[in-house]
């Protein structure tokens, strides 16, 4: 008998998604190979269709990597979130070429327009840190980022980090800005202290937090839409609202 193989199949049915040209499969393809040659676990490229020439559509095939994403419970865990901010660091030590085949960093969303939730007793809060978010992003170094690092994109089996997925999105840019992404999820999944924990973790595995209250402000925005801030309220709301609290009480 043949051997089983596991296998996960990306297929961009809209490649054109948010008119990003660095959206495809094979940009993924390059980063994994390069990936694959690091401590940073990640699936293993099996085939890739850039074009969709051979598919259809373009496509990514690789093999399935075992483990599930944590849960709420299991991000709370001290364990889980060293691991990832130390993971977070490795990936932004590889270079491997990286920086001509990925494109630069841009944020997720847009700032015009956002209003403070409806359900918030304190809008000047919301509006002092959208002031703040909408500066100019202070000057640092850049490398390669993940740019959709989070719990969801990690995959566990018995304790140890089994692989990161979801390299669609990945960049070159201010590393900050990979962590803030993380931490603004810790936050609405767990709250501000699993997040501070992971930037410990981050910064004590040579991550650089150059510019990171900026990028933490400003990604709290790109994280939640306009419809999603109209619709925050209850714990979600207190956890965003202590945490927003903080970044503007800390260092600049």
């Amino acid at each position: 008998m043949g051997r089983r193989h596991r296998l996960v199949l990306q297929r961009w049915l809209r490649p054109e998604t948010d008119g990003d040209p660095g959206f495809t499969p094979g940009k993924e393809a390059a980063v994994l190979e390069i990936m694959r040659t690091t401590t940073v676990p990640v699936p293993l490229v099996v085939a890739v269709d850039p074009d969709g020439a051979a598919s259809g559509v373009p496509s990514l095939l690789t093999e399935r990597v075992p483990g599930r994403p944590p849960s709420d419970a299991a991000c709370a865990g001290p364990a889980l979130l060293i691991e990832l901010g130390r993971t977070l660091a490795a990936i932004q030590r590889v270079d491997g070429g990286l920086a001509s085949l990925v494109p630069p960093y841009r944020p997720f969303g847009s700032l015009v327009g956002l209003r403070p939730p409806p359900a918030s007793r304190r809008p000047e809060l919301w509006e002092q840190a959208l002031a703040l978010a909408s500066q100019p992003a202070p000057a640092s170094h850049t490398t390669l980022i993940h740019r959709d690092f989070h719990p969801g994109n990690s995959l566990w089996e018995g304790g140890r980090l089994t692989g990161i997925v979801d390299w669609t999105s990945t960049s070159w840019g201010p590393p900050a800005a990979d962590l803030a992404h993380l931490r603004i999820n810790l936050v609405v999944r767990v709250g501000a202290e699993a997040a501070d924990l992971a930037r410990d973790a981050f910064r004590d595995a040579g991550g650089d937090l150059a510019g990171a209250r900026h990028h933490d402000l400003r990604t709290v925005f790109d994280f939640l839409s306009d419809a999603e801030l109209a619709a925050t309220h209850g714990a979600s709301l207190m956890r965003l609202e202590s945490y927003l609290d903080a970044l503007l009480a800390g260092p600049s």
